[in-house]
């Protein structure tokens, strides 16, 4: 479904570099964690990048949402333990707030941000496209395979994972959701499964030719155009960090 989506919005728009995205997205990351924890309304104009680029890629909103939804929960019980550790009042306008309250709804918006400014990068460029970028940046070639290699495992660990659920369905339909007390057997099982998987599919790949050594990633060229749009938007963000202390 990404890949369709990544196809179709290829034919609409000019595709940023890969490097330019991965380059910028990295530093507006950082510098969204490097606010302080009560900046809550310093945070709220970064938002305009995030926004901007979902507006001209026509990204869906419908599986942002989900990933936003997705990372909710984790950032939730983070935030929720600044309410029982931060009990002084601190000035919100002109209003008096625990700066609990305040911290945690900073730590919300700072998710919030960085999981779209991730999400966009994932949506706008695949990986093969994030594997150049990361060689264009002298990253080490093994290491950059073992990150592809990587994302093609973690599709068969979910595709095991769903088999595995649906046969324990089929056997226990009385059962809603799987069962606590069979968690730790399903998840050995589930390992196990993996590797197998894993050994069945690195064995075909080799007898089909594939070796690390001759494996080719492309590199895109990095015109000038691109690079003066990167470190402007690199810039700007910097240039805003530092003004707004």
């Amino acid at each position: 479904m990404i890949h369709a989506h990544m196809s179709n919005m290829k034919k609409r728009r000019h595709d940023v570099h890969p490097l330019s995205m991965l380059i910028i997205t990295f530093t507006y990351i950082l510098v969204v964690a490097s606010f302080h924890t009560y900046a809550f309304i310093e945070l709220v104009p970064l938002s305009l990048y995030p926004i901007t680029m979902i507006v001209f890629y026509r990204l869906s909103i419908r599986h942002i949402k989900r990933v936003l939804l997705a990372s909710l929960p984790f950032i939730t019980v983070i935030g929720a333990s600044q309410l029982f550790f931060i009990h002084e009042h601190v000035s919100f306008f002109h209003w008096r707030i625990e700066a609990g309250w305040l911290s945690f709804a900073t730590l919300l918006v700072k998710n919030t941000l960085a999981v779209l400014a991730a999400t966009v990068l994932f949506l706008t460029t695949s990986v093969e496209q994030l594997a150049g970028a990361l060689l264009s940046l002298r990253i080490p070639h093994l290491l950059v395979i073992q990150l592809l290699l990587t994302h093609r495992y973690i599709f068969l660990f979910l595709e095991e994972a769903k088999r595995l659920r649906q046969a324990y369905m089929l056997r226990a339909s009385h059962h809603r959701a799987i069962q606590l007390s069979v968690w730790g057997s399903l998840v050995g099982h589930l390992l196990l499964r993996t590797f197998e998987r894993a050994e069945r599919v690195y064995e075909a790949m080799t007898l089909r030719g594939f070796s690390i050594q001759r494996m080719h990633i492309k590199i895109k060229r990095w015109t000038t155009k691109e690079r003066i749009y990167t470190y402007v938007t690199v810039i700007l963000f910097i240039v805003y960090r530092l003004v707004v202390i």
